[in-house]
């Protein structure tokens, strides 16, 4: 298996990039190798803080960057030698078996699309991310890659985050919820009415509406909804987390017997903080490329690019391309096809 890592990509590259190729590696056998694309001065200094295996770590360079304000659609004509499509590249090559990056997530898209192309079927690819919670978490699908989304894609989305919750989070019969303002199937806006009632015929284990106030409390797996929806509610779960740990502490402190009792607390404190952490499940799959592609967050320090380099072997390893291809070719009727 060979990975393909995105060096320059995120707001701490190319140091905890490359920091976290090698704690990947350290941690999986040597049957896996990493192919690291980037700026070649910069990530050969990083590369020489760590003892590589040599066998297992090469270096692709690639003299340019995509920036996180810049247009994806351009990517190809302003910047064709960057880090990001030539990472893509080596996935469309086979010279990779996918590929991870911490950039620009519409440039990694855009790369993943034109290069890689879509699953037969698929019209638009969605973003699955997962949010952990106390019940164990849950899948939420799409984040951010499609905001003006039909009521098909929402199906789409659906069964791809499906088959993911299958390969990956190894669910046999995971519980499907469409985002909603109420429980009711008339509920919603035209979009969501119309995909309810679509999804109750061709989605297996949908369980109808689910309410945001539902979701952390373990009512579905897997919550649809379109990527508007979607990123908004990941920024705000990610940023209620950033900040629990320093209000609970805020709070505490306005009470002398409560700030005696706070180094007791802190175990408790450090596990609930450790449990919703983004940075242990690292990135999240464009689902219906045609390829491994793995998203990570622009900030993603060196454990996260590691988690995301373990769930690209994992969807390697659970063939999880075949299975969304295999579940979108049995409901192609639902864009009339």
């Amino acid at each position: 298996m060979r990975l393909a890592l995105d060096a320059m990509g995120g707001d701490r590259a190319p140091a905890e990039t490359v920091k976290g190729a090698y704690e990947f590696l350290q941690s999986t056998d040597s049957s896996i190798s990493i192919v690291l694309v980037g700026q070649a001065e910069p990530v050969s200094q990083e590369m020489a803080r760590h003892p590589f295996d040599p066998a297992r770590i090469s270096l692709l360079s690639a003299a340019q960057v995509v920036g996180m304000e810049e247009k994806p659609a351009k990517i190809f004509k302003t910047k064709p030698d960057s880090s990001v499509v030539k990472a893509v590249q080596l996935v469309k090559d086979g010279q990779a078996d996918a590929v991870i990056s911490a950039g620009s997530t519409g440039a990694l898209l855009t790369a993943s699309l034109m290069l890689l192309g879509r699953i037969p079927g698929v019209r638009r690819p969605a973003i699955g991310t997962f949010i952990p919670s106390e019940s164990g978490g849950f899948l939420l699908c799409d984040v951010g890659a499609n905001l003006d989304a039909r009521a098909t894609d929402l199906v789409q989305s659906a069964l791809m985050a499906r088959a993911y919750a299958i390969h990956e989070m190894h669910l046999e019969n995971p519980r499907i919820g469409l985002m909603n303002i109420g429980h009711e199937a008339g509920k919603g806006n035209e979009m969501t009415q119309q995909a309810y009632g679509l999804m109750q015929v061709h989605v297996n284990g949908f369980i109808g509406n689910v309410e945001a106030t539902d979701i952390f409390a373990g009512a579905a797996d897997v919550v649809v909804c379109d990527g508007f929806v979607g990123n908004m509610m990941l920024k705000l779960s990610e940023g209620l987390v950033i900040n629990l740990g320093k209000w609970i502490k805020a709070t505490m402190k306005r009470h002398v017997l409560s700030m005696l009792a706070l180094p007791l607390l802190q175990p408790a404190i450090k596990d609930l903080r450790r449990e919703l952490d983004w940075e242990e499940y690292g990135g999240a799959p464009l689902l219906g490329v045609n390829g491994i592609s793995i998203v990570c967050h622009g900030t993603s320090s060196s454990r996260a690019i590691k988690n995301a380099l373990r769930a690209a072997m994992e969807s390697i390893n659970g063939k999880l391309i075949e299975g969304i291809e295999s579940r979108i070719a049995k409901h192609l009727d639902i864009n009339g096809e």
